[in-house]
Order: C-alpha cells, then sequence, then structure tokens
C-alpha cells in the first residue's frame, strides 16, 4: 500500500471583477484573502486483491462542480493516466461560497433576478477558467504518482463541536458532526505523511458582504496543519452532511440561538476572523485525533471495492397537503414550467451544463451519480473495514445520520463525501419538504432528489451487505 497527497492553486492571475459563486452578490470579485487550490490524496492498493488498484480524491475550492465538469477532470486525468477508471477518481467540491462562478449562475451579480438571468442565459461564460484549472488538476496528479511512499493506514472519529456549528433549520437543537481523521504513516519512519479530514460544516463564515476570494475556513484548516507539523505533514479536507449546518460566527453561545429569529441566523455577517478560529479549531483538533492514534492500529489495505449507481431523477412533485404546500407547490411551477423551458436550450447546448438534462415530451429528469466504497484493512488483531459514501449535493444532516449507521462497516467506521461528482440539489427528507419547505427547494432541481439519492446509495449498501 502507497499513498501520495499534493496541491496546486486554482486561483488565476486575473481575478479582480470574476464572478464569485454562492450568495446573490451585488458585485463581483474585489480583492483575494487567500488563495484557492486543489488537494489530493492517491492511495495506491496494487499488493492488495482489488481490481481497482487505486483510489484518487481530489477537493477543489469551489462552491459546486457538475458532473459535465467533473467528467471533464476526469478524462484530462485519464489522458496521461489510462489504466484509471473514472469510479477511481472522486471530484469534491468544498461549497466555498468567496469561489469563482463555473456555469453562469453567478454571471451577473445584482441579487436574486441576476442569478435567474445566470442560470437562463450564463451558460459558457467561464469557459476558459474551467478549462484551465482542469489541466492544472491534471498537471496535479502526475505529481502523485511520482511521489507515492509506503504506508499504512489508520481512522478514528469523535463527535466534536466547539460551539463552532448549528442546524439554521433547527437552531435550539444540539448537533454534534463527527470529525474524522485518516491518517496515513510511513512504514519506514513511522512518521504521519498527511491526513484526510471529514467533517459538517457550511463554508459561510464569510457573509454575503464579503466580495474578496478565499477558500473560506477550509483554507485555515491546510494552514494551521501545516503551521503545526512544520509542513511535514499533508492534508485533504471533504465535507460531509452539512446542507444544513452552518458555522456559528456572530451569535456568540449555541444556547443563545432559541432566542434569535430564524431569518437572522441565515444572514450572519462573520469575517475573516471568524475563518480563521473556525478553521485552526477544527485543524488543530484533526492532527491531534491522527497522533492520537495507536501504533498497532494501523493497517495496509486488503481490499478496495468500488460500487456506483448513475441514475435519472424526475422534475416532479408528489401529491401531499400541509402548511407549506402552497409555496412549495408555487416555487416548483415555476421552476418547472418557466425557469427550466426557458433555460434547457442553454443547458442542452452548453459545454458544461448545470445538469445532464433530458427532455421529452414536456417531462424533465436528470441525471447524476452515488458511490459506495469499501476499503478492507488487517492490523495484527483484527479486519477493519472503511466505507465512504458520496453524493451529489447539500445532505441535510440527519439524512446523512441515517445512511452511516446503514452501512456493514457501521457508524464509526463510516464517512460521507457530499458535494461529490455532482451537484443536483439540497438533499432532504420527504418530510422536511413537506413540513418544513425553506428556500432549499429553489436551487434544487427537483425536490424529490434527497429521496431518488438515498434510495440509490441504500441499493448500493445492501448489495455490498
Amino acid at each position: 500500500m502507497q499513498v501520495a497527497f499534493s496541491k496546486i492553486s486554482i486561483t488565476p492571475k486575473q481575478y479582480i471583477g470574476k464572478s464569485l459563486a454562492g450568495y446573490t452578490r451585488k458585485e463581483s470579485c474585489s480583492g483575494i484573502l487567500d488563495e484557492l487550490y486543489a488537494y489530493s490524496v492517491l492511495i495506491d492498493c496494487s499488493n492488495s486483491n482489488s481490481e481497482e488498484n487505486y483510489i484518487l480524491a481530489i477537493a477543489v475550492d469551489l462552491l459546486k462542480i457538475p458532473l459535465s465538469i467533473s467528467n471533464y477532470i476526469k478524462e484530462k486525468i485519464i489522458e496521461t493516466h489510462p489504466f484509471l477508471k473514472k469510479e477511481q477518481i472522486l471530484i469534491h467540491a468544498t461549497h466555498t461560497h468567496a469561489g469563482f462562478d463555473l456555469t453562469g449562475e453567478f454571471f451577473w451579480p445584482g441579487g436574486f433576478l441576476s442569478v435567474l438571468r445566470g442560470i437562463m442565459f450564463g451558460a459558457n461564460r467561464n469557459d476558459k477558467y474551467i478549462v484551465w484549472f482542469s489541466n492544472r488538476i491534471a498537471k496535479m496528479v502526475n505529481v502523485l504518482f511520482k511521489d507515492l511512499i509506503p504506508c499504512k493506514i489508520a481512522w478514528k472519529k469523535i463527535p466534536f463541536n466547539p460551539n463552532i456549528v448549528f442546524n439554521r433549520r433547527h437552531p435550539s437543537e444540539k448537533v454534534f458532526p463527527n470529525l474524522t481523521t485518516i491518517s496515513f504513516k510511513s512504514i519506514e519512519s513511522e512518521s504521519i505523511i498527511g491526513i484526510i479530514i471529514n467533517y459538517a460544516c457550511h463554508p459561510t463564515t464569510l457573509s454575503y458582504q464579503n466580495s474578496k476570494l478565499s477558500a473560506d475556513f477550509i483554507g485555515q484548516i491546510h494552514e494551521n496543519i501545516s503551521q503545526l507539523s512544520h509542513g511535514k505533514i499533508k492534508s485533504v479536507y471533504f465535507n460531509s452532511a452539512s446542507g444544513d449546518i452552518n458555522p456559528l460566527t456572530t451569535f456568540g453561545e449555541l444556547n443563545h440561538l432559541e432566542e434569535v429569529q430564524k431569518d437572522l441566523i441565515y444572514d450572519q455577517l462573520g469575517t475573516y476572523d471568524n475563518t480563521k478560529e473556525i478553521g485552526h479549531k477544527i485543524g488543530q483538533s484533526a492532527l491531534e485525533l491522527a497522533k492520537s492514534i495507536p501504533n498497532q492500529e494501523y493497517c495496509e489495505v486488503d481490499k478496495l471495492k468500488i460500487s456506483t449507481q448513475r441514475f435519472w431523477i424526475p422534475m416532479k412533485d408528489i401529491k401531499y397537503f400541509s402548511r407549506k404546500w402552497f409555496m412549495n407547490k408555487l416555487i416548483f411551477l415555476i421552476k418547472k414550467l418557466f425557469l427550466i423551458n426557458v433555460a434547457k436550450y442553454q443547458i442542452l447546448k452548453a459545454n458544461f451544463p448545470i445538469f445532464d438534462l433530458s427532455y421529452r415530451f414536456g417531462n424533465y429528469k436528470c441525471r447524476t451519480i452515488v458511490q459506495y466504497i469499501e476499503l478492507r484493512a488487517r492490523s495484527e488483531k483484527q479486519e477493519n473495514i472503511l466505507s465512504l459514501i458520496t453524493v451529489p449535493g447539500e445532505l441535510f444532516f440527519a439524512l446523512g445520520e441515517i445512511l452511516l449507521r446503514s452501512t456493514p462497516a457501521g457508524y464509526e467506521n463510516s464517512l460521507i463525501f457530499q458535494n461529490t461528482q455532482d451537484w443536483v440539489a439540497y438533499l432532504f427528507s420527504l418530510r422536511d419538504y413537506m413540513e418544513e419547505g425553506g428556500y432549499e427547494v429553489t436551487p434544487s432541481f427537483s425536490p424529490l432528489c434527497g429521496y431518488y439519492v438515498q434510495q440509490a446509495i441504500l441499493s448500493l449498501i445492501n448489495e455490498n451487505s
């Protein structure tokens, strides 16, 4: 077993005036707080009995990466490394709200109406940047294959919330997302080579008032780990189920949130000091967690299995009635009868469309992908299984907990990478949709995305049970 870590800047020289993705800003990029990067880890299991010998995971400091761009990046990588399969390459968007727009939704600043204009007419506006950073990522991967180091693997998960996150839809309920560290140690030196970090927090420490480029708190995680380890330990961060988990920046202690109006919670005015504080807390704790794993728990991967399911999600609603029915139905009809009807011509002809869209006889559907990955590893004492679930969007925390508890590996040995391979929606349960509604319904392709994704993942899990 071998591993390698790498990163590469995806910040262009000319960034002033470029469109930033996330929120509905009234101005374009005016400066920079920190650079955007693509981070990667390559795990080589060539000595195992697996047909799939490699897994390559890449995290990119962008709001979202649709399937069209994810596939393009993979094709650029496979041009140089034809032995890799697309299923072995994971493309994850960290979801920073201070990175660049890709598919045109945010091309015109100015507010909500400008975003609607971007959805309908913004395609192909940022293609040069997409091609440029995709080539940069392919260049980074070339370095990985040259830097592979024999290693062993171990992991540890703990509940973690030192007053830094809350559920924005249910602010009075305490949440404790798990902080998971996957650590890789050199066989020769027994020192930590690098770590994979998995935690649940929306990268929105910087508010909608910020117009400067930043990787948000995730960039500070990497900076903190590099400083604490004197540059010796590398890191890659993948966001877990955080569709409704926000950073706590300007409201103080968690127990005060019961008294705060929900609409004010969505408009916290966090600053770069909050970004640094939250990033450093997560980074320091992740590194300490890795260092706390005993040597005897490190092992080599004996088997790697990657299961993939591609499926279609229809744009349709369900029959129900609740106090949220009217607003939900109004949003659905506006999207289906007006917005998607206008946007479909741009989407179907775009070089890098927002959705992998199909249209026939007035019915719309989009194709997406989920994966279930198992790494089986043997230590001196026992066999350990690490499972990884990828989802194409922003998964609500409660739904993520259900999926984590459904795996053969068990809750303690399972992780979720959201916004991976694609973005189609906020992924919420049918109950959330019918009883709570919320703004998350508006940008989602279909209110049923969460249901279809859940069923696809459970199907993959059952196949591997």
